[in-house]
């Protein structure tokens, strides 16, 4: 073989063993769904953030009665769907649970722990959470595992409809 063969030989043998090897550990690297915070009327997409199955995050904000902080917990569930699976609260205030639920699918579970109130819900899904930005005291805010968070009010304005809601990622990119 000349010298011009043997590189062009070696040269596609490495090509092949990279796509072999690189292409393979890429694909594993993507996020199997991505979290999409968009605001509602105008659709446009304000913050992503690729997700794991299973992963959770938390809904921080400030109530707007009690003007104590609430905390909700989502995880994706799947590459479609977000499911709340915890809410905490240290005092009552509308629209806040007082005691355990009896909905159509779902019993919750409450409990004290730690002076909060705790809501454990079993079946609630969601394909999209609608959320209007508070304007004056809620400071809705994203928290994540990695210690990254997105503040709504840094992002849009107070009272803008937004929704935030998982897709695939090889659907958004």
């Amino acid at each position: 073989m000349t010298s011009g063969g043997f590189n062009r030989f070696c040269f596609l043998k490495i090509t092949v063993l990279l796509l072999l090897v690189v292409v393979p550990a890429a694909w594993l690297a993507v996020p199997p769904a991505v979290l999409i915070v968009q605001e509602h009327q105008t659709g446009k997409v304000l913050f992503r953030k690729g997700m794991a199955i299973d992963e959770c995050f938390t809904l921080r904000y400030i109530h707007s009665i009690t003007k104590q902080p609430v905390q909700e917990v989502y995880c994706v569930k799947d590459s479609h769907t977000l499911a709340l699976k915890e809410m905490y609260y240290d005092s009552f205030g509308s629209n806040l649970p007082v005691g355990p639920e009896q909905l159509a699918n779902e019993k919750t579970t409450f409990s004290v722990e730690d002076g909060c109130y705790k809501i454990t819900y079993q079946n609630r899904t969601f394909d999209r959470v609608p959320l209007r930005v508070g304007q004056v005291v809620a400071d809705h805010t994203l928290l994540f595992g990695d210690d990254t968070s997105l503040r709504f009010a840094d992002v849009t304005k107070g009272g803008t409809y937004v929704d935030f809601y998982v897709k695939p990622f090889f659907d958004v990119f």
